[in-house]
């Protein structure tokens, strides 16, 4: 973040810092939705089966777009989909800010939203590789992370003032941030097909021993994503989403249940970011630095931990204790993941394999909000365990099979733009 906020003060913002940037203000006025989104359909005569569905819907479809979208990014570019998908989030916050329609067209709007936004993930990530050396993707792909927490702790506050004035408001504050991000996003070069160039020449066919020219070589397989590089960090993707939704739905029940109010609540989660924004820097390097196939496992084990320790806990500083702990460790992981995925393939394949990883994300957070935090109803400590069940057995997998060893190449200096040398193709 002070790297952000240096570049931005001299006035030297590369290009992936101007994608930061632009995702840091876009992400705060998405978050600034979180806390208002059942208030606006309530205020519309929704039921709490209403709710459900405003909220599900857009996950869903953020889940389904995935790969379609990283299809897109790899065939017409990285920057029509980031342009294009955040000119349709606009136009449909501001669908959802004039209220133009029944509670059911309401919802079909939010279902667009999530389509969008599901849309630009796979291209941010993407083009963020593109604009990285392979040995830096780690530290990158942390400062997205302390970008996002930022959203966080900023949007939450700022969408619960404006619904002081109308609940629609947060829409028109969101399609706003998601414009005047658009502003630095535009100014970014194109970057597909970034290491084509770079790339050796293929070799020209052979002549056959009858003076024929041989067969050309056949191309690349149709099932390219099925290569542990790609489906290890996916997996462990899906875990790491499956924990942190769960969360999401269980969090608030297991404070209230101790007797807290709304207020701690918020503070707790804006506690266990601190951490993370505090030290992005660091657990970015480490990403880069250490070995991931030990590096993810561990974290996950302390995940897992944590999780199991909270049902035990009645008192809020020892599980502030905890969450700071875990914080810590999650830190490093979806940095490290998404950085193994970018190094899994060419330039060329690169929005598809972020669409792979983004919807094993998006999945595993669709089976955490629906089934460990359905579990909280039955016995409290259900959800916490199911979650580091699936940490533990994810790190497990981790272990034997993530890739070790960064690609070579991680010598590759950035170029005064920001960009790796041999890694742009600018348009």
């Amino acid at each position: 973040m002070l790297e952000i906020l240096r570049a931005l003060l001299t006035r030297r913002l590369e290009p992936a810092h101007r994608l930061l940037l632009g995702q840091l203000v876009m992400f705060t006025g998405i978050a600034a939705l979180f806390p208002v989104v059942p208030l606006y359909v309530r205020s519309h005569g929704g039921t709490s089966a209403d709710i459900a569905l405003f909220v599900a819907g857009p996950l869903v479809a953020s889940t389904l777009v995935q790969l379609p979208a990283g299809h897109l990014v790899d065939r017409i570019g990285r920057k029509p989909v980031l342009i294009g998908s955040r000119l349709l989030y606009a136009a449909l916050s501001a669908g959802l800010f004039l209220n133009l329609g029944p509670l059911w067209l309401l919802a079909l709007l939010r279902v667009g939203q999530g389509a969008s936004g599901g849309a630009y993930v796979p291209a941010l990530r993407a083009a963020l590789a593109d604009l990285t050396p392979p040995g830096e993707r780690g530290h990158r792909y942390a400062q997205l992370q302390g970008c996002e927490m930022v959203g966080l702790l900023l949007g939450p506050a700022i969408g619960g003032a404006i619904a002081l004035w109308a609940y629609s408001g947060i829409f028109a504050a969101s399609g706003i941030a998601v414009l005047l991000g658009l502003g630095a996003v535009i100014r970014m070069p194109e970057t597909r097909g970034a290491d084509i160039a770079a790339s050796p020449p293929a070799p020209a066919p052979s002549a056959a021993p009858d003076g024929s020219q041989a067969p050309a070589l056949p191309p690349a397989r149709r099932w390219w994503w099925l290569r542990p590089a790609l489906l290890v960090p996916s997996v462990a993707l899906a875990a790491a989403g499956t924990m942190f939704s769960m969360y999401d739905v269980v969090w608030p029940q297991y404070l209230s249940a101790r007797g807290y109010d709304s207020l701690v609540i918020g503070l707790s989660i804006s506690l266990f970011a601190v951490p993370i924004l505090l030290l992005t820097g660091k657990g970015g390097r480490l990403s880069d630095r250490a070995d991931r196939r030990l590096l993810v496992p561990a974290a996950l084990c302390v995940v897992a931990a944590c999780a199991s320790t909270y049902p035990w806990l009645r008192n809020i500083l020892p599980i502030l204790a905890v969450g700071t702990v875990e914080a810590l460790a999650v830190l490093v992981v979806e940095p490290s993941l998404f950085a193994v995925i970018s190094e899994s393939t060419t330039a060329s394949l690169r929005g598809r394999a972020m669409g792979v990883g983004g919807l094993f994300e998006a999945g595993g957070g669709a089976f955490g909000a629906g089934v460990l935090g359905a579990l909280y109803g039955i016995a409290e400590p259900l959800p916490f365990l199911g979650g580091a069940t699936v940490c533990l057995l994810a790190a497990l997998v981790c272990a034997r099979a993530l890739p070790r060893h960064r690609p070579a190449g991680t010598s590759l200096a950035l170029q005064p733009a920001g960009i790796a040398r041999a890694e742009v193709d600018v348009v």
